[in-house]
């Protein structure tokens, strides 16, 4: 529990109203519960803000929540992020700093303070740098390089050579450097092509649960910095990612396949493979991008076209079809 006065100290935040007020946790405007912080981002939410039992907001300054005790900030919902660290609980207790059933080989360097939970098995050659926390059942092959302030979930895997940089969070169960989808035929057989390439994960990458990225054929797989990939997602071999990027779930990327910065895939988009697409392009869920993208902006549909033509098309179809059925 925190009194807001702490609160708005700790990250710089202007109060109104009662300091001493004491928050137990956070919560959503729709949840309406006492005796907890919530925000309001938007004018249209001020009115639902102010007939609620929450006692308090992060607000921007022009927004004051009447009759609510309020802390001030341009962003409110980068604001409470930022308190949510507060109230964030332990993940899980370990006594050890090195659990004694992790399996680490003696070629491992690995920092004072690294965090290695039960049944992590640890190969050999493998760097990790200070304050990373691998967690229990955790596999982290060969010649790894893990840097700073990492985090790997239960039941990851980070296969041989892979690169992860600093600030790189592993959700439960995604493969890192699983092989590509490579095969010849050969006299009627399907012949395996060795992978023999690595994933590269640079600084403030994450991984969602669940998720594949698959090893280079020959080089490797890289994600930018600070791009974020939802769970359920595949990443083939010898794709490239740019920074800042958002890749919503179920969403696939075939080989080779190259993004600038800062683009986003809504759920369920589905991009060829052997294509570019440029940065500050968003497309929308469900899409096919079935060839490369040389213009930043919006895009929609199978196949893909920008949003305003697919919406146009799209209101063209039903108008149509419901014109053929009304003769019917």
């Amino acid at each position: 529990m925190y009194r807001l006065d702490e609160i708005a100290e700790r990250f710089g935040f202007e109060l109104q109203g009662d300091p001493a007020l004491v928050v137990a946790g956070l919560c959503g405007l729709s949840d309406d519960l006492p005796g907890h912080l919530s925000f309001v981002g938007a004018p249209k939410h001020a009115a639902a803000a102010q007939r609620s039992n929450i006692p308090a907001f992060v607000t921007r300054a022009e927004l004051p929540i009447e009759g609510k005790v309020c802390l001030f900030h341009p962003h409110p919902e980068y604001a409470i992020a930022l308190v949510g660290q507060l109230f964030e609980r332990s993940k899980l207790t370990q006594v050890a700093r090195i659990h004694a059933s992790a399996d680490i080989h003696p070629s491992a360097e690995l920092a004072p303070d690294v965090v290695i939970g039960a049944n992590v098995v640890i190969g050999q050659d493998t760097r990790i740098g200070p304050r990373t926390r691998i967690m229990p059942g955790s596999v982290v092959m060969d010649r790894v390089q893990i840097g700073a302030d990492c985090l790997v979930y239960p039941n990851a895997v980070v296969r041989e050579d892979s690169v992860l940089g600093d600030r790189v969070l592993v959700q439960p169960g995604a493969i890192i450097g699983g092989d590509g989808y490579g095969f010849v035929q050969y006299e009627g057989r399907h012949v395996k092509i060795p992978q023999l390439g690595r994933v590269v994960l640079e600084d403030d990458v994450e991984i969602g649960a669940n998720t594949t990225v698959d090893r280079g054929r020959f080089t490797e797989t890289r994600i930018g910095r600070g791009t974020k990939i939802d769970n359920l997602v595949m990443l083939a071999h010898n794709v490239r990612l740019g920074e800042n990027c958002l890749i919503c779930a179920q969403s696939g990327i075939s080989g080779s396949t190259r993004l600038g910065d800062r683009v986003t895939f809504a759920g369920q988009v589905g991009v060829a493979g052997h294509i570019d697409i440029c940065s500050d392009v968003t497309v929308l869920g469900k899409s096919s991008v079935t060839k490369g993208v040389r213009t930043p902006g919006v895009y929609a549909g199978i196949p893909f076209r920008p949003v305003e033509r697919w919406r146009k098309a799209v209101a063209r179809f039903y108008r149509d079809i419901d014109h053929e059925r009304d003769k019917d």
